[in-house]
């Protein structure tokens, strides 16, 4: 094969990984997204549990209050009977007690339904507790490897560009221009191989004549359609083809 033109295969080489490096550090912020939507949304059950709790905890306090505020007035009330003189100030004043009794159980009613309802918001917040550490400690965890795939990914980019660096130095400038040219244009590969007589940059078919001087591998040739600089690689098959006639004459 024409020195030049396997240069170009081996630099096209280069620049495929650097390129798919690239990628795989460019998708990684999406996926970095995708996993902190998940901790997110179990960062918002939790705070939601939480927030229930603290709701609940709250009419707890103020039913408990009035329970108190209540019996104080009853403790009034009854304390006052002893100066009462009439019969009917009696009766009225007995009237309010037992309406305040009645309001302490009504509100006592209340205050066992709010504590039923907080006992079980608090098993429901115990378990989002649980869900949101796993969450969270997941999501440090793929963070940290997120960002070790990064910084290895980057390590490994710059590894290759010093051996590309190389490589393009042995390469004749009019010739590395070219190939740099088709690079940019052609999204990233500017060297494809013809398998079956069909450009595997395009998918096109090269014509007959074209694909003879391209196995022969002794120029660099242009594929017609997408402008790539071609190559050929014999397969197994027809190397052990024209392998064959050699073994029969020994």
């Amino acid at each position: 094969m024409y020195k030049g033109l396997q240069l170009l295969i081996d630099l096209q080489k280069f620049d495929t990984q650097i390129l798919s490096l690239r990628l795989k550090i460019d998708s990684i912020p999406a996926h970095i997204a995708a996993d902190e939507a998940v901790y997110q949304q179990a960062q918002k059950a939790h705070d939601s549990a939480g927030q229930q709790r603290l709701a609940l905890e709250k009419k707890k306090k103020d039913k408990e209050r009035q329970v108190e505020e209540l019996t104080e007035k009853i403790v009034k009330m009854k304390a006052r009977a002893a100066e009462i003189k009439t019969n009917k100030e009696y009766q009225a004043n007995l009237k309010e007690i037992e309406a305040f009794e009645s309001q302490i159980r009504s509100v006592e009613d209340e205050l066992l339904e709010i504590m039923e309802a907080l006992e079980t918001a608090s098993k429901d917040g115990a378990a989002q507790d649980q869900k949101f550490a796993a969450a969270k400690a997941e999501a440090e965890a793929i963070g940290k490897e997120r960002s070790e795939e990064i910084s290895a990914a980057e390590e490994e980019i710059q590894a290759l560009k010093a051996k590309r660096k190389e490589l393009a130095a042995s390469i004749d400038h009019e010739l590395y221009e070219q190939y740099m040219g088709i690079l940019k244009s052609c999204r990233g590969l500017a060297v494809a191989e013809v398998v079956k007589e069909v450009c595997q940059g395009c998918s096109m078919n090269i014509p007959p004549q074209l694909f003879v001087r391209i196995k022969n591998g002794e120029d660099i040739f242009e594929c017609p359609q997408c402008r790539r600089l071609l190559y050929y690689i014999k397969p197994e098959n027809e190397k052990q083809e024209e392998a064959a006639p050699k073994k029969a004459e020994a």
